[in-house]
């Protein structure tokens, strides 16, 4: 059914909307500077369903490397309705399922869970991962987010609740890692997902790929100053797990 379904999404885009613009470039730099309020501002007033997509990007970034959970659920709030919006103009664009399935992680992730289950925000969040993959099931980002929800949900409900599956989130960090091996944000969100579950859940020789994330995010070169902020974190964490499994575990925790 799904499958269907954006067929036919596909075949109207193709036949009565125009192709959206490219996200404009000074936006892009800003974002890639670290300069997110900017590269919103800069975003929204070029509009199209790529630039939504980038603005919802920079605000995520804002709320993942936020301390104050208000101002993180604030942001979160506002990147999955411009997500949302981008891909009311464009419902091919993968970034904007992406962008939308982060935010909601995100809000959820600085709720209690059971207002987030009332939200609807897991739910939500696997939708448009869903829809992500359907477009482009090797994309390394909709892989690695998709792994994300899976191993984050099992870590903090159990593995097969909710729909998670923490079989299917390694296998997705796996071929995300293959495709993007010097990437460290896919890197960084495979060592601390998969060392967030609890020991039964783990499977064999999955710590040691964990471990491998981590260092290859350390040492891999960073494309963005978002990049360059979860290597610091890398860093804290890899040292966190030589300080020895208090230091480890009360790390994964201050993540959420």
């Amino acid at each position: 059914m799904m499958t269907k379904c954006i067929s036919i999404i596909a075949a109207l885009f193709t036949l009565f909307s125009a192709a959206s613009a490219a996200p404009d470039v000074q936006a892009e730099e800003q974002f890639i500077a670290g300069n997110y309020q900017v590269a919103i501002d800069q975003a929204l007033e070029a509009g199209g369903a790529e630039n939504l997509a980038l603005a919802a990007r920079a605000l995520n970034a804002q709320a993942y490397l936020s301390d104050d959970d208000k101002i993180a659920k604030r942001a979160a709030k506002r990147a999955a309705k411009l997500a949302d919006e981008a891909v009311d103009l464009d419902p091919l664009l993968v970034e904007g399922y992406l962008q939308g399935a982060i935010a909601m992680a995100q809000r959820g992730a600085r709720i209690s869970a059971v207002k987030a289950f009332f939200l609807g925000l897991g739910g939500g969040s696997r939708n448009r991962l869903d829809t992500a993959l359907e477009l482009e099931p090797e994309n390394p980002w909709a892989l690695s987010t998709s792994a994300g929800w899976h191993l984050g949900i099992a870590a903090l409900v159990g593995d097969g609740r909710f729909g998670c599956d923490v079989e299917t989130g390694y296998r997705q960090f796996q071929a995300a890692r293959l495709s993007q091996p010097e990437n460290v944000s896919v890197a960084y969100e495979a060592a601390l997902r998969v060392l967030a579950l609890k020991e039964k859940d783990r499977k064999e020789g999955w710590r040691e790929f964990a471990l491998q994330a981590l260092a290859d995010a350390q040492t891999a070169p960073p494309q963005t100053a978002f990049e360059a902020a979860l290597q610091e974190r890398a860093r804290a964490f890899s040292l966190a797990i030589e300080t020895g499994p208090e230091a480890e575990a009360a790390y994964i925790k201050a993540q959420g």
